[in-house]
């Protein structure tokens, strides 16, 4: 019989369903990286101050917690410096999360190890001494787990329910068709929910 948790594995693990999309109405991108674009770089501070959280889980998740911030670090910078060649045909998230998703890949490779999976971040508010120690247990087994996917599933996925981006700007990040994604995405929440099933945690 599966233990009951205080604290549930994510729901998307288990039973998927809509997901609050990154909303570009709420932050005007586009008048800072016009701003951005012309040399102004309290704008392109803005801007970094808009996606860095979103950034560093993502970079958390493709290389782990050691690695992620010099990957950042790497993307910002190619970032600024390929302005004057982003045309906007995608979102400013869309643009930075490719980059972010190529510099990940190069640090893998010059890396070649496996990854070494991140401390779950413990949620807000002010649990008991149990429902602390299962919270922090289960958001380290959900770590483990998509550590251990396959990194095409592990990327879509990330990409996700990390960065919230939309199925076609995933695509648009990885380069590949949204059908494409769809697939990856399903397969990396399956291997999951067997992942999950076999170390006998409950959703």
């Amino acid at each position: 019989m599966l233990p009951t948790l205080a604290f549930p594995v994510p729901r998307w693990v288990f039973a998927p369903g809509p997901r609050p999309a990154f909303d570009p109405t709420r932050d005007d991108d586009a008048s800072w990286v016009a701003a951005a674009r012309h040399g102004d770089a309290d704008a392109f501070d803005e801007l970094v101050r808009r996606h860095a959280a979103r950034l560093h889980a993502v970079a958390r998740r493709l290389v782990g917690p050691g690695d992620a911030p010099d990957a950042v670090q790497e993307c910002l910078m190619t970032a600024y410096q390929g302005l004057p060649r982003f045309r906007g045909d995608a979102r400013f998230s869309t643009y930075l999360h490719a980059i972010l998703v190529r510099q990940c890949r190069r640090t893998a490779r010059r890396l070649a190890r496996s990854l070494p999976w991140p401390d779950g971040e413990v949620a807000s508010g002010d649990p008991g001494p149990v429902e602390h120690a299962e919270r922090h247990e289960v958001q380290r087994q959900v770590a483990r787990a998509v550590a251990r996917l396959p990194a095409p599933y592990r990327e879509a996925l990330v990409l996700r329910e990390s960065a919230g981006l939309e199925y076609q700007d995933i695509a648009r990040a990885l380069g590949v068709p949204i059908g494409t994604v769809r697939s990856r995405i399903a397969r990396a929440r399956e291997r999951l929910r067997e992942a999950f099933e076999r170390d006998g945690v409950a959703p």
